[in-house]
């Protein structure tokens, strides 16, 4: 007798059980974007954490509201991005915030605070962290963005939509982004 394993569903699997009418399903997906989703909003808002959150539920909720119009042409992780990329934008807009100007010099990169590394490690690195992270402050919003979701390993494609920009943005973006980090720490490359 074999024990039979459930597969795994994929995104588009639970997305229509969920539409269908099983709430588990949702959680499922829920369970499996939480996480990655909260991380990019907190690399995002870095210091910001009642911003996170807000946004973070506020996503969560577009998402529901909208999921039945999902295509599956996308990543369903790059499609909620999008959708916290887009509520934290319209959060500026808004006047919630201060100007837009601060947005730049907020917005933290993916890696890494220097004080997360463990005790043990040594000076190196957290010297190399906080220049990595410095250095991405210097990107604007955009190009910082294009970063982070590469990061986040969403595809350039996906980036594009998110942005609403042409694939070659993107990718000029991203080598602009590459090009200046490297030059900022060529002390650190050997």
């Amino acid at each position: 007798m074999t024990a039979e394993t459930p597969d795994i569903q994929t995104d588009q699997e639970l997305i229509r059980s969920y539409l269908g009418g099983n709430a588990q399903a949702f959680d499922l997906l829920y369970e499996r974007y939480r996480q990655p989703l909260y991380g990019y909003l907190q690399n995002l808002l870095r210091g910001e954490k009642a911003n996170a959150d807000d946004i973070f539920q506020r996503t969560w909720l577009k998402a529901i509201d909208n999921l039945h119009r999902y295509e599956n042409r996308e990543k369903f992780s790059a499609w909620l991005m999008r959708i916290a990329y887009n509520q934290t934008i319209d959060l500026f807009r808004a006047g919630k915030r201060r100007a837009e100007s601060e947005f730049d010099e907020k917005f933290e990169a993916i890696l890494p605070a220097a004080e997360s590394f463990a005790p043990d490690s040594n000076i190196q690195n957290r010297e190399l962290a906080d220049a990595i992270q410095e250095a991405v402050q210097t990107l604007s919003p955009e190009i910082r963005a294009v970063f982070l979701m590469r990061c986040e390993n969403i595809s350039f494609k996906e980036i594009a939509v998110i942005q609403k920009c042409s694939i070659n943005t993107c990718l000029a973006r991203m080598q602009y982004a590459l090009k200046k980090l490297r030059t900022q720490l060529s002390g650190w490359i050997s």
